[in-house]
């Protein structure tokens, strides 16, 4: 790993520098496939960029390309290995969406009836239409938005909070 691109205060970097341990799968120039310490059951893999990438607001399009091609191929050896009857794949970005080691990290889990998963899905809740709508001509002017702005966290769509902003 380039040191430019290494946090020495992140496991996963030490995981990719080799000063960590880890139950490394598979490696690219631009990914890294382990098991987590603490695995749902086997099979359960994480893919991670090899450079610091501290969610999925601080990665670049080359770099998600490399991290979806590897979750892809770890989707297909797990099918392949573990033949499970259904496959989860998560990507948390933030403390309160449960991110817990602030290095980009896709989890790779296969599932299978009543293993100890939680449901990750809530009840459906009423919607209201006028802010779906709303919600959908906002998100469309953010595509498409010159230079894509709101990348860095920055542009109009951040300071127009509405409603959107607001916990429920």
């Amino acid at each position: 790993m380039r040191a430019e691109h290494h946090d020495p205060d992140c496991v996963f970097c030490g995981v990719e520098a080799g000063t960590q341990p880890a139950r490394v799968v598979a490696t690219t120039p631009d990914t890294l496939t382990f098991l987590p310490l603490n695995p749902v059951h086997p099979g359960h893999v994480l893919v991670a960029p090899s450079r610091h990438v501290a969610d999925i607001w601080d990665l670049d399009e080359a770099t998600a390309a490399g991290v979806g091609k590897a979750v892809l191929r770890a989707a297909h050896a797990v099918r392949a290995v573990h033949r499970p009857e259904g496959l989860n794949v998560i990507q948390s970005s933030g403390a309160v969406a449960t991110q817990s080691v602030f290095h980009l990290h896709v989890h790779v889990v296969p599932r299978y009836t009543g293993d100890r998963m939680p449901r990750l899905w809530p009840e459906p809740a009423e919607t209201d239409a006028d802010r779906l709508d709303d919600s959908v001509r906002r998100l469309r002017a953010a595509l498409d938005a010159p230079g894509k702005p709101f990348l860095r966290g920055e542009g109009p769509f951040l300071q127009d909070e509405g409603p959107f902003l607001q916990h429920e």
